[in-house]
């Protein structure tokens, strides 16, 4: 993505090539990169592009390009050097370019492209706990949404809760049957939580008895036949809608659901619109019927399925089972036909760990064959899993941490370790909001820094620090910012506003600028935009992740050089450079914003 400033200096070389060698200037704007050096300059040319047309070798172009732009207005230098021209761009110029957009108010969203896009993402189970390893899908699947609508798109947030299969038989065989009346009452708060701890419990006893029936041991293989035909039973009188276990699972499902509407309040998720898999349960196995009639599916030894050859490894793909019961590829058949009926959406993106990869091959695969148009802008966004410093995570070894106990463990140590120093200065309510956003910051961004093709090794204090690839380094930086802005005003020393009606005068204060960390300040804020654009292109926050990182650390050398003082310089200098924070603060913050991330305004 280019953007005004590389279109302006693209504009500028045009004009100085030769007739033969005119080019647009929104191409060779394309052209323009960062020197590997940045004593080279800003930017840099390469002009073997030109060589056919000039019929001259690149370093004798390279040298007539520099001589006719010598003395613009737009550069301070220009050099060739090989096949390349150098330039080092007029600060004050540049500046005037790249600040306005970003101090002339918030930057806000705006659907500026036609196709309607769905992302589906969170999906977690009722009657299962939420455990940090939800939290890399739902901050992925959060953070695509904002970015796809920061590039123009018409979005619809979607969540689809797994509320009915087996693994609710067993936890409601381990609540209802295992145990007593007294046991059967829930905590007064995360509910959800404790049922999750009860189907972790059957987990457990059924694995036992497994591992030990497979030793010979008869006593625990009958238990286990019994404890397997029981989940059977209550299954089965589940489908059937048995009024008693539908009361049951109608409670305990509510349970499950309000602690997952706290968790996404806590992260500050909001969903467009939540499916449940019971919605789609029944209208799955319509829709195999339907297009079995239409010779799209066949039957496969009493079960019944699609041929997708193009899977070679694996090309049935199951619809029905020989019992006549769904299958979760049924289920999501009908739920992305649900999909494109109610909300009639271009383009549908499934945010699913990469385990699921095949499936969502075979789902894609088989829509495309249904006759569905939109099966060509399906996409599936697969990620890596997440693990803790001693290994993998696994509820049965209790290698696991719950939603509660991560917020509970940060927010603890965030107070511990930053804020408690302020109790008695700051109102309570602005230091528990504080270690809030700060908590959820360092959790959302180390979900998201990292590829998600990558692992993510989960580590609490790595993730808190406020130094370093972290995200309360990021929010830090911010209220950097914001406490020159906020000493400014204090001190009637606030940021001149009115300069963005007189651009003739708005330059020549910004030409008051010229230390090298303002330089390197000013063209990395003009980088915001294509970052942006480029994680929403290739569906990867990561990107946004490193670029808000560099801006960072461009903000933090300039706010310490001794040579930069913003409040303590005078004149054109200090009015620049408060003009220069504070178009800063606001890439920060809009950028931050991209990733679902507040800073508290002082740290």
């Amino acid at each position: 993505m280019t953007t005004p400033l590389l279109l302006d200096v693209a504009a500028v070389i045009a004009g100085a090539l030769p007739p033969q060698a005119a080019v647009d200037p929104a191409e060779l704007a394309q052209w323009l990169s960062r020197p590997p050096d940045p004593a080279l300059g800003d930017l840099a040319l390469p002009c073997f592009k030109f060589a056919k047309a000039l019929r001259k070798g690149p370093p004798q172009i390279a040298a007539e390009l520099a001589a006719a732009l010598a003395g613009s207005p737009s550069f301070a230098r220009v050099e060739p050097a090989g096949g390349y021209v150098n330039l080092t761009l007029q600060l004050g110029a540049a500046a005037a370019i790249v600040l306005p957009p970003l101090l002339r108010g918030p930057l806000t969203v705006q659907v500026t492209r036609r196709e309607r896009v769905m992302v589906e993402y969170s999906q977690p189970n009722t009657h299962k706990a939420f455990h940090v390893g939800h939290m890399r899908n739902l901050c992925l699947g959060d953070a695509l949404v904002r970015l796809l609508r920061a590039d123009g798109y018409d979005v619809i947030a979607a969540n689809y809760l797994g509320d009915v299969g087996a693994h609710i038989a067993k936890c409601l065989w381990w609540y209802l049957d295992v145990l007593d009346d007294a046991g059967r009452v829930p905590p007064a708060a995360a509910r959800g939580e404790w049922l999750g701890e009860l189907y972790g419990a059957a987990s457990n006893q059924l694995s036992a008895w497994e591992d030990a029936a497979a030793t010979g041991d008869a006593a625990a293989a009958a238990a286990l036949a019994r404890a397997k035909a029981r989940t059977t039973e209550i299954l089965l009188a589940l489908e059937a809608r048995d009024p008693e276990l539908t009361r049951v699972w109608q409670q305990t499902r509510a349970w499950s659901l309000a602690d997952f509407d706290e968790i996404y309040r806590w992260c500050g998720v909001e969903f467009d619109r939540v499916f449940y898999e019971s919605e789609v349960d029944e209208p799955g196995l319509r829709l195999v019927d339907e297009f079995l009639a239409k010779g799209v599916f066949v039957q496969s030894d009493g079960a019944v399925g699609i041929v997708n050859d193009e899977i070679k490894h694996m090309p049935f793909f199951m619809l029905r089972k020989r019992d006549g019961t769904s299958l979760y590829a049924t289920k999501d058949l009908a739920l992305a036909r649900l999909k494109f009926e109610e909300h009639r959406i271009d383009r549908s993106i499934y945010v699913v760990d990469s385990r699921q990869s095949d499936h969502f091959r075979h789902v894609f695969l088989t829509l495309r064959k249904m006759g569905f148009p939109q099966a060509e802008r399906c996409e599936h966004v697969p990620y890596e899993m997440v693990e803790l410093p001693s290994g993998p995570m696994a509820t049965r070894s209790g290698n696991v941490i719950l939603f509660r106990a991560l917020r509970e463990r940060m927010v603890g140590h965030v107070l511990s370790h930053y804020l408690a120093k302020y109790r008695g200065e700051w109102p309570d309510e602005e230091i528990e909001t504080c270690a809030h956003l700060l908590a959820l910051g360092a959790i959302k961004y180390g979900m998201l820094a990292r590829d998600v093709n990558q692992k993510i090794v989960f580590d609490l204090e790595a993730w808190l620090e406020l130094e370093g690839n972290t995200g309360p380094y990021l929010q830090w930086t911010m209220a950097r910012s914001g406490s020159i802005l906020r000493k400014g005003q204090e001190q009637g020393l606030a940021v001149d506003l009115a300069l963005l009606q007189d651009p003739a005068r708005l330059r020549e204060v910004l030409g008051a600028l010229g230390q090298p960390e303002e330089r390197e300040l000013v063209t990395a804020l003009d980088g915001l935009r294509p970052a942006l654009a480029q994680a929403a292109a290739g569906l990867r926050p990561s990107v946004v992740c490193g670029y808000l990182h560099e801006l960072a650390k461009s903000m933090n050398r300039f706010a310490t050089s001794k040579q930069c003082r913003v409040l303590q310089s005078e004149g054109d200098v200090r009015t620049a450079r408060l003009l220069l924070v504070a178009a800063s603060h606001e890439a920060l913050r809009w950028g931050l914003a991209q990733l679902g991330i507040v800073a508290p305004p002082r740290l």
